[in-house]
């Protein structure tokens, strides 16, 4: 339950704490004295998007503040947990608004981001205002209202989860044909370039394999070259060696007769010996094998080929082995499609047997809750002044959907002795009012919010009705926390507690109060509501009225 909402320069709100106690609480005030702030700064501190311009005139920013008891609420406990905020029997949350249009939130004083702050809110309170008369008239709200007044969470999610297995086979059905389609046009293309790449039988690597060949065919011409012309400038007649050893004789002859040749023969021979170990040494190197011309040529071919694929296909050596199996999967598949289809519409069949049995079982299961929704609807309409009215859940078949095969639409005939129309039409605002005033009776067991915000629900009401319209939501507060615009002393004086809204001006400013009366205020109040703020009478009649025992 909200336990404290605190409010700072938000709109004509300079600043203001108000205190809230279970039951139902009514909130009075004149016309635009700032009643409708109130809930404004509610929704706000429960995430809903508010501008800068909500901010109070010569401030940089506005503040809101509310403290929840959730002792209780497992849910909102649950979410705490996942967003990783320690929480214990007391929620805070807060919301500030700044000038230049930033908003920030914190939860329990840990900064979080807005989708936050909104995920809690909705757990805490639910607001029931115009907006929410107006979706009753919106047939595409009945079945989930109905829904959730059946309680068959569930069969609900079996039934989707079967109806989105259907829609997936039902998309790859249409996916196979449309692509099918493409590929039969194309086929003569796909079948092209399928032989062609799978005729050129590339492997993984090859290319650079075959680079890696030439290279080393190039450096193994080299070597051979450098053999050969080593062999012919070292070895033979007139070669390198023989010139040497010419040039040993030659010194060896002249050192015998001139013994100052002696040192330099003596030098010749030891360069000579270590110079023709080297040069035998290097006579007896074999090139390393190398590649024939003609396998050289087979190899430069099969990069070429492959060089002019890679250009021709823009992609490279994965890309081309890539495609080539995609191309042959597509033909494949071509060759396969009808024995394909033939499965997946097998597939899609047994889905819509499953799916239409479920959609049964959850229309059934409605029917029979419905019948009970509509005595009860109907007979809390009895309770609020509409004594001769009808309510009737209508069911028409239709293809599945994602909430079945139920095409479901409330129907009222406000009076006796009229037949039933659609809500769209037959109602007025304040019937309306109590039709939904009705629901939130009847679900209130089964309604897990433990705030449930009604403004102005008594709107287009006067007199008896307006009596109806308290007890309901007194009866309301005894399972709920409920808060209730009200311009209605009938409504007001059943309420467990009441603030009252005023607006006063202060050097030359617009200032809105709120404040929780004290019983003898709650009787001047009631008698302004009266609209004889001088009578004695008055103010005895508001007195009776706030000591009547209600139930």
């Amino acid at each position: 339950m909200l336990k404290e909402l605190s409010i700072r320069n938000f709109t004509l709100i300079s600043e203001a704490t108000i205190a809230f106690s279970n039951g139902f609480t009514a909130i009075t005030g004149e016309t635009g004295a700032g009643k409708s702030v109130l809930l404004k700064a509610l929704r706000a501190v429960c995430g809903e998007k508010v501008s800068a311009t909500a901010i109070r005139s010569g401030s940089d920013k506005a503040s809101i503040e509310a403290s929840f008891d959730i002792s209780k609420n497992k849910k909102v406990q649950d979410l705490l947990k996942n967003f990783e905020i320690d929480c214990d029997e007391e929620l805070i949350l807060h919301r500030e608004i700044s000038s230049t249009g930033k908003s920030r939130a914190r939860i329990n004083g840990v900064l979080v981001p807005i989708a936050n702050l909104q995920t809690i809110g909705d757990e805490l309170l639910q607001l029931h205002g115009q907006s929410e008369q107006l979706l009753l008239r919106d047939t595409r709200t009945h079945t989930q209202i109905l829904d959730a007044y059946c309680a068959l969470p569930d069969l609900l999610l079996e039934y989707k989860n079967a109806y989105d297995s259907l829609v997936f086979i039902s998309k790859k059905i249409d996916s196979a044909k449309e692509q099918a389609e493409r590929l039969a046009a194309e086929k003569d293309f796909i079948k092209f370039q399928y032989e062609e790449l799978n005729e050129a039988a590339l492997r993984l690597g090859e290319e650079n394999e075959l680079d890696e060949k030439t290279t080393n065919a190039a450096k193994g011409e080299t070597e051979r070259h450098f053999l050969e012309e080593l062999s012919e400038l070292t070895d033979g007649e007139n070669g390198l060696l023989d010139k040497l050893r010419v040039l040993e004789f030659k010194l060896r002859h002249i050192s015998s007769k001139l013994p100052k040749y002696v040192s330099w023969h003596e030098q010749v021979i030891e360069t000579l010996s270590p110079l023709e170990n080297t040069l035998q040494e290097l006579l007896r190197i074999s090139p390393e094998t190398s590649i024939s011309e003609s396998e050289l040529n087979r190899i430069n071919a099969r990069l070429a080929k492959i060089q002019r694929l890679k250009r021709k296909y823009k992609t490279d050596e994965a890309g081309l082995i890539a495609l080539c199996e995609k191309r042959k999967a597509e033909l494949e598949s071509l060759e396969n499609f009808d024995s394909d289809l033939e499965e997946l519409e097998k597939e899609f069949n047994n889905a819509k047997r499953q799916v239409l049995a479920l959609a049964k079982e959850l229309s059934d299961a409605r029917k029979t809750k419905a019948k009970d929704l509509d005595q009860a609807v109907e007979s809390e309409l009895q309770v609020l002044g509409m004594e001769g009215a009808r309510f009737k859940t209508s069911f028409a078949e239709t293809e599945p959907t994602p909430t079945g095969i139920d095409k479901i639409e409330f129907l009222l005939a406000p009076n006796r002795g009229e037949g039933e129309q659609s809500l769209q039409k037959a109602v007025s605002g304040g019937e309306l009012s109590r039709v939904l005033l009705a629901f939130k009776t009847v679900t209130a067991k089964t309604d897990t919010t433990p705030l449930l915000i009604f403004d102005e629900v008594d709107s287009g009401i006067s007199g008896e009705i307006g009596n109806k319209i308290g007890d309901a939501l007194r009866k309301l507060g005894k399972t709920h926390q409920v808060l209730t615009i009200t311009h209605l002393h009938q409504v007001a004086c059943r309420a467990n507690s009441q603030l009252a809204v005023k607006k006063h001006e202060e050097n030359g400013r617009t200032f809105t109060e709120i404040s929780l009366l004290s019983k003898e205020n709650r009787i001047f109040e009631i008698v302004r509501m009266l609209g004889e703020p001088s009578s004695e009478t008055a103010k005895e009649h508001a007195q009776q009225l706030l000591e009547t025992k209600y139930e």
